[in-house]
């Protein structure tokens, strides 16, 4: 199971859309989506022909991201799908508990935190190499200003 912070991103769009949903999400960072096809009814659309209601396709778009990444990405689908003018479609989030399958996210997000893992061992070391040369220069004064009282309380 991988439990990283993560949410799903639903954004739903006119068909031909969606391509620029993807296109928006892996410009603000996402690593891909999943395209769905449907059918959607508001109290915008009610087209009849000869009698029957026509119900107009929509196209799905699903982007599961990083929690730090879901603001960003909404904004840039916004952005570029010019979501704030009315009919355009509708993005929102939804958090995501966790995940099972999709290999290539826990291999993605383990060499990742492998690299951040080795990157504080790494501080760690350097800092404890720092305090011991700062420990082994203050003994060295404190040798110093021993051997020198020595030699005054010789004299």
């Amino acid at each position: 199971m991988f439990k990283e912070a993560m949410c799903l991103i639903v954004t739903i769009v006119a068909p031909g859309f969606s391509t620029d949903v993807v296109m928006a999400s892996k410009n603000a960072g996402a690593d891909g989506a999943t395209i769905l096809s449907g059918r959607g009814q508001s109290i915008h659309e009610n087209t009849v022909l000869l009698g029957v209601p026509i119900q107009p396709e929509k196209e799905m778009v699903l982007t599961l991201v990083k929690k730090s990444l879901r603001t960003a990405v909404m904004k840039e689908i916004v952005k570029v799908c010019n979501l704030n003018t009315e009919g355009k479609g509708i993005t929102f989030s939804l958090p995501v508990d966790e995940i099972s399958g999709a290999p290539h996210l826990f291999k993605k997000y383990q060499k990742k935190k492998e690299k951040e893992k080795k990157e504080e061992e790494k501080a760690k070391h350097l800092k404890q190499e720092k305090e011991k040369k700062e420990q082994g220069k203050a003994q060295l004064k404190k040798n110093k200003k021993e051997k020198n009282e020595t030699t005054k309380d010789k004299k």
